[in-house]
């Protein structure tokens, strides 16, 4: 109790002593004038992959995609690579028998999916005008 008496007597000599501060009369301006400066500043939208990176990977794939259909052509079913792959093709297809859906959830898988591409569609232009 003694710590707490003593440290109340020590705030208020300090508050005494202090005396209060008045801004300046520009103060208000001076801080509009800041936020205002601030505020102009536009942000320059900068896309998380670069253009260049997007096309690289895309000539990967289609490369990859044309040498697996060239192969396949060539060489046929032969190949170990498409007998591996037609194992995953008949363990797919028996798994995925199992499931059944009815019509009904079938157009609300595909009308939700369609929703939300067009969702990311009417996003991205409005990102896209709000910082241009």
């Amino acid at each position: 109790m003694d710590n707490q008496e003593e440290l109340e007597k020590l705030i208020d000599k300090l508050m005494v002593s202090d005396t209060l501060e008045t801004p300046s009369l520009n103060f208000t301006k001076k801080v509009l004038e800041k936020t205002i400066s601030v505020k102009s500043e536009r942000l320059v939208y900068k896309p998380l992959l670069p253009k260049w990176l997007l096309s690289v990977a895309a000539i990967f794939v289609i490369g990859f995609l044309i040498y697996g259909i060239n192969l396949y052509i060539t060489s046929g079913i032969s190949n170990p690579y498409f007998k591996d792959l037609n194992k995953v093709g008949i363990w797919s297809s028996n798994f995925f028998s199992q499931f059944s859906l009815s019509k009904t959830m079938t157009y609300a898988i595909v009308i939700s999916g369609l929703m939300v591409c067009l969702h990311t569609l009417v996003l991205k232009k409005y990102f896209e005008n709000r910082l241009a």
